[in-house]
């Protein structure tokens, strides 16, 4: 969970960002290592000053030593690099909005959990308004540092999804949620910030906090037959897989009819229109294996015509650049995934198996196909504005089989508006999980977890469990 913190206090481990001074001279000297931590925390202080205004690909180490006041030579006596001046940076402001969450938790405590799971959101959420520039670093910029930054996001993650736990924990039935609720619960909170700060919507945030409150809390109690599940057992094959995977979707590198399109390269005789769907297919599979094994930033046009056997000449005459291709590989796998999520969810008899059945579809065809989901849950995220762009608007287009469930739902257990984008963010998170470990074909395998995650705020955790629990073919 990314948190942005606002003006700490000097017990808080974020102080250091505050303010800026001038060291003392002559007989008042500071102490040598007093110095050392001064000039460390104006070079923090400054990568969340430059971050905010112009990002992290356009900072340079001039701009950090340029506001800090310090030289180059005493930036690289703190740092190797820019992205480890910013991956320290990001580390303070989670440690400090991680203590601001708990502070605020266990002095409201004593007025019942629901009010301190309030406490809780709404400290974090203020941190966010009062200091945009370090929530933009945490929630956006954190990600353009490529796998290092990716890695530390999934360590603050993780500390934060403890407190959470430690939060649902109580009244929770047999005193367990299992973690992929919770981690259901912070992607849930994160994907709210992370989209108001993203387009400067901050104000928005003190609204919703009561409405966040109702959607973190209506997961009590978790249903026994869920908290007995294994989260991590991978579903068996049912003969009817074969219907809800993709295909010769991107990065499977076969057909359906076994046969092998590269060797339409050397014959003659070829349809154009043909052939050219050939290339195009080639040119597919190869962006989604190649961003898969080395990233964006390692891919190149001439990468993606050697993967797809082609000259720089063919490939230019289906796309202008690498971002165009990686663009059209996404259109390709996530119209096949769209189109077997409606099929799945139009063929049960009622609004919750629906969902079921829809969820399950996505988990198995994203399984099916490690490198396209690789691509469109991680890569699109953080290779460029535009694809980013992109990929959240495709979250949202799933999200569409929910809606039903605000007339599904009874007066009085009809959630809050925001219910439907808090539940993306966390069935986002659930499968980003997944390609993180590289278990992306263990996907299915979350799929109970995810059903109750999207269906409790709905019909409420024991019906929401009791659904999640039945098979997929039923």
């Amino acid at each position: 969970m990314h948190m942005a913190s606002a003006n700490p206090s000097p017990q808080r481990p974020s102080s250091s960002l505050t303010g800026r001074r001038t060291l003392p001279r002559g007989s008042q000297a500071l102490p040598r290592e007093q110095v050392a931590a001064d000039q460390k925390r104006r070079l923090l202080r400054a990568m969340i000053d430059a971050v905010g205004e112009k990002g992290y690909r356009a900072t340079t180490i001039s701009d950090l030593v340029g506001r800090a006041g310090v030289s180059r030579k005493t930036f690289y006596e703190h740092f190797e690099n820019k992205q480890e001046c910013l991956l320290a940076t990001f580390d303070v402001i989670a440690a400090d909005g991680r203590m601001r969450a708990v502070e605020a938790f266990r002095k409201a405590e004593p007025e019942g959990l629901q009010a301190a799971v309030e406490a809780s959101i709404r400290a974090l959420f203020e941190a966010t308004i009062d200091n945009p520039s370090a929530a933009r670093l945490n929630m956006v910029e954190i990600v353009a540092a490529g796998p290092a930054g990716i890695a530390r996001r999934e360590l603050a993650v993780e500390e934060y999804r403890r407190f959470v736990r430690s939060m649902l924990q109580q009244e929770a039935g047999d005193g367990t949620v299992p973690d992929a609720v919770v981690r259901a619960v912070v992607g849930g909170l994160s994907r709210i910030l992370y989209s108001r700060v993203r387009h400067g919507r901050r104000a928005e945030l003190r609204q919703l906090v009561p409405d966040l409150m109702r959607w973190v809390t209506c997961y009590r109690p978790v249903p026994a037959s869920l908290v007995a599940a294994d989260e991590r057992e991978i579903l068996a094959p049912r003969p009817q897989e074969a219907l809800v995977k993709g295909g010769r979707a991107p990065g499977t590198l076969t057909s359906s009819s076994g046969g092998d399109l590269g060797l339409l390269r050397g014959m003659t005789n070829v349809l154009r229109s043909f052939a050219l769907h050939s290339q195009r297919e080639r040119i597919v599979d190869a962006v989604a294996n190649l961003t898969a094994s080395g990233g964006y930033a390692d891919l190149t046009v001439e990468k993606i015509a050697s993967e797809a056997a082609m000259s720089l000449q063919t490939f230019y005459e289906h796309f202008k650049s690498k971002e165009e291709a990686l663009l059209f590989t996404y259109e390709v796998g996530h119209a096949r995934g769209l189109a077997l999520v409606e099929r799945a969810y139009a063929a049960q008899t009622d609004w919750p198996r629906g969902v079921r059945a829809a969820i399950g579809a996505l988990m198995q065809y994203l399984g099916s196909e490690p490198a396209f989901a690789r691509l469109a849950l991680l890569n699109m995220l953080i290779a460029t504005p535009r694809t980013a762009v992109r990929a959240n608007a495709g979250i949202s287009e799933y999200l569409s089989v929910l809606e039903p469930g605000f007339e599904e739902t009874s007066e009085h257990r009809k959630p809050p508006a925001i219910t439907i984008e808090a539940i993306g963010g966390g069935l986002s998170e659930l499968m980003y999980h997944c390609v993180m470990l590289d278990r992306v074909q263990d996907m299915p395998s979350v799929a109970k977890h995810a059903t109750y995650v999207a269906l409790a705020p709905f019909v409420g955790p024991e019906e929401a469990g009791k659904v999640a629990s039945e098979p997929l073919d039923s």
